[in-house]
């Protein structure tokens, strides 16, 4: 059970880092997401800016607290109630035939869909799954364990951070970036 909270934890923590390096590595970056939440409908243009940093910050502190070497339960309600946001935030723009693209790991062409509600959705549900584990999930755990996890995650994120290439991959549709 430690093996599988770790797992949880370091993914919630790697997509949420991709998430916030996608945001933040330019400005660029920065404005289309803020560009992405009025495309969505999610906010009026005046508050664009402040939904998308408020987003950001949310993110940083999710990381942060799922980070703290004295467990992570405070992380994982942080990055339930997250996650679940980001799905109804999701949702409600697939339901309103948004077009825009998701912007959730940087630019895409893609516009928002189901897909992308799922993926919020599975991650809302790894974090209040992760719950149900050990409050301190190092203690106890080999070395071997540690590196399969860190393996386990790393796939598992590279999987949901990349969601539009592989789907783009295997259905042969128009590229999305």
């Amino acid at each position: 059970m430690r093996v599988v909270t770790v797992i949880g934890i370091l993914l919630l923590t790697g997509v949420l880092a991709i998430s916030l390096i996608s945001k933040l590595r330019s400005r660029a970056g920065f404005a289309a997401f803020a560009g992405a939440v009025v495309d969505l409908g999610l906010a009026p243009r005046r508050w664009a800016r402040p939904v998308a940093a408020a987003a950001v910050a949310a993110e940083a502190i999710v990381v942060a607290a799922l980070l703290r070497p004295s467990g992570a339960t405070v992380g994982l309600t942080l990055a339930a109630a997250l996650f679940a946001v980001f799905t109804a935030a999701l949702a409600t723009a697939v339901r309103r035939g948004s077009r825009a693209g998701c912007h959730c790991f940087g630019a895409s062409s893609a516009p928002v869909s189901r897909r992308h509600v799922l993926r919020a959705a599975l991650l809302c549900a790894v974090a209040v799954g992760t719950l149900a584990g050990p409050a301190d999930p190092l203690t106890g755990i080999t070395a071997p364990q540690a590196l399969a996890a860190v393996a386990v995650a790393a796939i598992g994120v590279a999987m949901l951070a990349w969601l539009d290439e592989i789907v783009w991959l295997f259905r042969g549709a128009t590229p999305v970036r």
